[in-house]
């Protein structure tokens, strides 16, 4: 195998020399040393004493967290070639991790971590079951899902099939599809009488990523119980409401609906905390895409105020003159990170037409 040095962090390590990716014996993408940078900091922030890396190609994330965040972690992959490329980076870098060569579901059924790090290439749901059992009563769980179309509902059957739930392509398909995604996981963890709960979630690029913690008991779960509901959608007006209508109100056409997680999907506390690591760390563009996601009010499904003047037929106003006569009457406003042309707001689909 054909390998280059490159530097990501403080480790320089050898990858395959490919012109894309997916292209390599053993994967690694630099778009997501991005990612990696933020989950160093979520490693620091929370306190861990034993991670796992569960899918690491060329150990670049588990070495990061041990020489940057000077945890213990294991970086485990069921490719020989990845394998012996981890070990190699380990001695270049003079660094000690664990190195696992088994199937990540099978390591995560016989031993434990306080921290699980998913990031397959595809959906992580496959894995989501074994991490549970792997991190039992309390730690963490970070999972990345780079399947975006069935999510989104370019595929609304495989979302269906993959987490249970049929995606929906409406003009906030990128919020949706995040909590799609996190409805199914959270829907193992319950299975087991474990509650998941976001941290830090955000779509970016080709992918979804989210951090939690998790806890068990049986009152923890049904209290988030209570933040499910459905969506309900009008494809031909784009009405939308957070309740299951079968028929639009506006146009009288069925709707179609799905049920999700509705409550927060952000810790405003955490991410204080994190803005805060990233800036000593110097992780700029990093830094910025946290600071937005903490800015961003908590109310679900964001509008895209261009989709909404194109549907009028009006002629697009500014962005933040729109927040501005949303706010004057009453409303809270913010941008999304979801979206650039989208707006947060507690403001009804009814209300927002009326303003354009």
């Amino acid at each position: 195998m054909k390998t280059k040095e490159i530097r990501e962090g403080s480790v320089s390590i050898k990858v395959p020399e490919v012109r894309m990716p997916e292209e390599g014996e053993v994967f690694y993408n630099p778009a997501m040393a991005f990612d990696r940078s933020i989950s160093v900091c979520f490693c620091e922030l929370a306190g861990l004493e034993k991670a796992l890396d569960a899918l690491s190609a060329t150990g670049i994330r588990a070495l990061r967290y041990k020489k940057e965040a000077g945890i213990g972690v294991t970086a485990n992959d069921c490719n020989p070639k990845a394998v012996k490329l981890i070990r190699d980076n380990m001695k270049r870098n003079k660094i000690k991790v664990g190195v696992s060569e088994k199937d990540a579901n099978i390591l995560m059924r016989q031993e434990h971590f306080d921290f699980v790090d998913l990031d397959p290439f595809g959906s992580p749901i496959g894995f989501v079951d074994s991490a549970c059992a792997s991190i039992g009563r309390k730690g963490f769980l970070a999972f990345t899902a780079t399947d975006k179309a069935p999510l989104s509902g370019t595929y609304p059957k495989v979302s269906e099939r993959r987490y249970g739930i049929r995606s929906m392509k409406t003009d906030y398909y990128n919020e949706l599809g995040l909590r799609i995604l996190l409805s199914a996981v959270m829907r193992i963890f319950a299975r087991y009488e474990r509650r998941f709960t976001p941290l830090l979630s955000y779509s970016r690029l080709h992918y979804f990523r989210i951090y939690g913690k998790v806890e068990k008991g049986v009152k923890r779960i049904n209290r988030q119980l209570r933040d499910w509901g459905v969506v309900s959608h009008c494809f031909k007006c784009g009405w939308r409401d957070l309740a299951l209508k079968k028929k639009c109100p506006l146009c009288g056409e069925a709707t179609q609906f799905c049920r999700v997680y509705l409550g927060g999907i952000q810790d405003a506390d955490f991410l204080d905390k994190l803005v805060g690591r990233l800036q000593s760390r110097m992780f700029v563009q990093e830094e910025k895409l946290v600071n937005k996601i903490r800015e961003e009010i908590s109310f679900p499904l964001y509008y895209d105020l261009h989709y909404l003047y194109k549907k009028t037929g009006r002629k697009p106003d500014k962005m933040e003159t729109t927040m501005e006569k949303l706010r004057e009457k009453g409303f809270r406003a913010s941008r999304t990170h979801f979206c650039p042309t989208a707006v947060k707001t507690n403001a009804s689909f009814k209300d927002i037409i009326e303003l354009i």
